[in-house]
This record gives C-alpha cells, structure tokens and sequence, in this order.
C-alpha cells in the first residue's frame, strides 16, 4: 500500500446489498498486512420500525473471486427511523493482493445508508 489512507469506497447511498470495486493493495505474493478498513456512515435508518445494516472486508488474489478476509466479527448498525452517523473501524489480516468493502446485509422497511470508506494500516 503507498498512502497512509486508501480510497476503498466513495460516498454512496445504498437500500439493498452492494460490493465496492476490488482495491489492488500490493503485489501477489504478499506479506502478510494488519489494516483497517474505516467506514463513515450518515443518514442509516429505516422508514419504519427496525433493522440493520452489515459490512464486512473481502479479499482476492485476481479481483474476480472474493472471499472473507481474516477479520473480528462483521460490523453491524441498528437501524431505527432515527437517522443515525458515526464511523466503523473493521480490522482485518490479509495476504491477497485486492479488497473491497461488502454491505453484506441490510433489513427493515425503507432500509437506507450513506457510508464511505478507506483503508489505514492497523496501529500497532
């Protein structure tokens, strides 16, 4: 990885699963890296009663076959019909060459997530 900080995902609203486009991190075979895919997320919230919303990092040698990174458990958010914003950080080990950011899940009626994302090195 060159910068400090890495584009993973521009700012987008989604209402249904969604995978970023695959990020080339370095060269294949590759050591193994501790990163932190840090996510900021607006106006997260249903139109009624309750739900949630899931992402999770995943990893590739080709940027065509995904799977799940070495990471804590997915990270999740609550929704309600009260907007809500912050910032995810998911940590998470790989040795592959691409990764991208899925929105593995999102429920409730009206469903909805504004989010961006970039990639940082884990702090020691």
């Amino acid at each position: 990885m060159q910068d400090a900080l890495q584009v993973l995902q521009l700012s987008t609203t989604k209402t249904a699963t969604f995978n970023s486009t695959g990020v080339n991190i370095g060269g294949s075979p590759s050591p193994t890296r501790a990163l932190v895919a840090r996510v900021r997320y607006s106006a997260a919230s249903t139109s009624s009663g309750a739900g949630a919303v899931t992402f999770r990092v995943t990893e590739s040698d080709d940027d065509s076959s995904y799977g799940g990174a070495h990471q804590s458990p997915e990270a999740s958010l609550t929704l309600s019909t009260t907007a809500i914003a912050g910032v995810l950080h998911i940590p998470f080990v790989t040795k592959k060459k691409y990764v991208r950011l899925e929105l593995s899940a999102i429920s409730g009626t009206g469903a909805t997530v504004t989010y961006e994302s970039d990639i940082q090195p884990a702090q020691p």
